[in-house]
């Protein structure tokens, strides 16, 4: 389960890379390695909370999993050749994964409503000497103002944002047209999944991850995001079994149901309630 946090109310953007379950040409015209902000309506919240996380545990979010660079991989075999393009890194956190869409050869605007994330990403980006990012203080609702842009990647973090029509809307606003938008999810279509989400994480010993306006993406959300977009979903992996080990068994028994989940998934048996998801969107 990702750990990043939602602001339901207002559309602030925070989302660690890297961190699922529980992600020197040119640069693009104007760009700096400065921190921008672009209209951070809203942030208070979202960014309050990822402030804290930045600045006590410095390294966060600052290197990927596997899970997470196999995403941005998938991204970039869905928008094509990144030469000379721009790609949005919408909730970048610390940035690894702007780094990465970076060197493949994007142009990359990277947009957290944390200050600090930005400001460390910046100080990371001169420390390198990388010129094609460019990091932006800047609220979901108003990525607009940012582009347009060739390509939008996202991981763990179109589950925090609401009004999610106004937020598609500001995404269609975002990307020029034919552009594409690629999100690394989570998945609320597994009803069991969800009963113990709300009746058994966060109590006793189980771990909570993220804030209480947290909500794994929703099928209806999927939905409003085909009411704008042409939009398709892929399940990478079955992430299922192993949860029950991670929160209820604090990793105990991890490889028996992890293999339970690999067995699922190579013979697509309720691969569509696993807790990941590509989400593709074509402008």
């Amino acid at each position: 389960m990702t750990q990043a946090v939602s602001v339901k109310a207002n559309g602030a953007v925070s989302a660690p890379q890297g961190a699922a379950m529980a992600p020197d040409a040119t640069p693009p015209q104007g760009a700096t390695t400065s921190p921008d902000t672009a209209k951070p309506q809203g942030a208070s919240i979202s960014a309050g909370f990822w402030d804290e996380v930045y600045s006590t545990n410095p390294i966060y979010s600052k290197e990927l999993s596997d899970e997470a660079r196999e995403a941005i991989q998938a991204a970039a075999a869905w928008f094509g050749d990144l030469s000379g393009k721009t790609v949005l890194d919408l909730g970048c956190g610390a940035g690894a994964s702007s780094l990465l869409l970076a060197e493949i050869g994007a142009d990359v605007i990277s947009v957290d409503a944390s200050p600090v994330a930005i400001a460390s990403l910046t100080e990371r980006c001169r420390a390198r000497g990388v010129t094609r990012v460019r990091p932006v203080v800047c609220d979901a609702m108003t990525i607009d103002t940012l582009g347009p842009v060739d390509f939008v990647y996202g991981s763990m973090i179109l589950h925090h944002l609401e009004p999610f029509g106004e937020f598609c809307q500001a995404l269609r606003r975002t990307i020029r047209p034919g552009g594409r938008a690629f999100f690394w999810e989570n998945n609320a279509a597994s009803d069991l999944l969800l009963w113990f989400r709300k009746h058994v994480v966060g109590k006793l010993w189980v771990p909570k991850y993220g804030d209480e306006h947290e909500f794994p993406l929703t099928p209806s959300e999927i939905a409003t995001l085909r009411g704008v977009f042409e939009v398709t979903t892929e399940h990478p992996r079955m992430e299922f079994f192993a949860l029950a080990s991670l929160y209820l068994l604090r990793g105990r028994l991890m490889k028996p149901m992890a293999a339970i989940d690999d067995f699922l998934f190579r013979h697509d048996i309720g691969t569509r309630y696993s807790y990941q998801q590509y989400v593709r969107v074509q402008g």
